[in-house]
Order: structure tokens, then sequence, then C-alpha cells
């Protein structure tokens, strides 16, 4: 695939990239927590007002992300770059509430990724802040990872268990990957630790509609994730 091959070789050409002017370079783990909704996931669902008296909304998920990056900077200067590749736990979820008949169900689109983010940084006082822009691969790895629970006096046998409806919505929902744009801000405490955080947008479809009897339709969405992370620099820890 164009788009994967084209990060991969932007990853590894950032692994790999040699200046003939000195650099300030780091090799590190990093980890922190996301916030993350998948947008038109209520549409998607019931595109149509079907019922009276209910309602629908997407809501958030609260996530995590742990995984390996490599920066460099040419000393002196003012522009850096920065390669991750990250196992991230994002998605959003689809809360559903019929007020007449008192039947309720939540939908957890809980998916993982391994993202792999390619950044070009700028340091506008040549300190330790910095601001960085760039695309990003993220590889959903668990394309099914549907949950499905529903309550209230109003749920019938008929609808069968949360069990089985969960299956059937596994099937008809399918998680795809997502390629887009990661907005990042980032300060060195110090050369051992950095804190920073960062803003993904996905300009592909995060779920995709199969054929189905549910009357679900086929809808454009975004997966949009807030992160805050700490990322700690091996190399310092040998010096």
């Amino acid at each position: 695939m164009p788009i994967k091959a084209s990060i991969l070789c932007l990853f590894m050409s950032c692994l790999s990239i040699k200046a003939t002017h000195a650099q300030i370079a780091a090799f590190g783990f990093k980890a922190g927590a996301n916030y993350s909704q998948v947008s038109n996931l209520s549409t998607i669902i019931l595109s149509e007002p079907y019922f009276l008296n209910y309602s629908i909304k997407e809501t958030s998920r609260i996530g995590w992300h742990l995984g390996i990056y490599y920066d460099y900077r040419l000393e002196n200067e003012r522009l850096g770059f920065q390669s991750e590749i990250m196992f991230s736990t994002q998605g959003g979820n689809v809360e559903f509430n019929n007020y007449e008949k008192d039947f309720n169900y939540k939908m957890e689109f809980a998916y993982q990724y391994v993202n792999i983010v390619g950044l070009a940084k700028w340091f506008p006082w040549s300190g330790n802040f910095s601001l960085g822009a760039g695309p990003y691969l993220g590889i959903n790895v668990a394309t099914r990872n549907i949950k499905y629970k529903s309550w209230g006096t109003g749920k019938e046998e008929a609808f069968g268990t949360d069990l089985q409806q969960q299956q059937q919505l596994r099937n008809v929902l399918r998680g795809k990957n997502n390629f887009g744009l990661a907005l990042d801000a980032a300060y060195d405490i110090s050369d051992m630790v950095k804190v920073g955080g960062r803003w993904y947008w996905s300009a592909t479809n995060t779920v995709e509609t199969q054929a189905n009897s549910y009357n679900f339709i086929t809808a454009k969405n975004t997966n949009t994730v807030w992160e805050l992370s700490v990322a700690v620099n091996f190399e310092s820890l040998f010096e």
C-alpha cells in the first residue's frame, strides 16, 4: 500500500539520516494517556428517527499508549525530527436511550492501534520547548473489538443476549486503519525526561459498515485523539 510504504520510509529515514552538523539525539521509551472519540457513529447506527422519545450520542474513551521514539536536532538550530512506533488503545462509544420503552444500550468501539508517526519539529526559542507536525499511520490490530451492553425493562428476549448482539455487530462494523495528521507540543524537563501533548486527526474512516439487516449506513467518520505523555531518554541512563 503506497501510504504505508511512504510512512515506513519516513520513519526509517529519520532513524538513519546522517547530518554534517553536530546533532542532539535521543532514543527512548514513551507512555501516557489518551482521550479519543469517533465522529458520526450515531448517524451510522441510527440514520433516521425510528423512535419518538429517545437520545443517541457519541461519547469518548479513555485509553493509554506506550512505545519507543527517536528524535534528533541539529545543534544550534531550531529544527529537528522525531519518529515513533506506539501501541495505543483508542476509539469511541455510542449510547442509546429509548425513554418511552425504557430500553438502553452502549456500544464500545475499543480499538487498538500500532501508530507510526513522523514529525518535523520546530524550537521557537532555541530551547527546550518544541512544536511539531507530521503524518501518522494507525494500523488497527483489533478491528472487531466492539463491546455491547443493554439494560432496562424494555429489553426483550427476542433481541437475543448481549453476547449474541455483540457478535453480530462485530460482523457488520469493522475497524479500519487510520491515516492522518499529528500536531505536537513538548518540553524537555531534563536530558532524561520530557513531557508532551499531542492531537491526532484521521483523514480516513475509522469504521466501515458491511452489508447488514440493522439499517446501519455508511457515513464519513473520523477518529480524533488527545494524548498526554512522558518520555524517558534511554541514552541518558548510561551517561
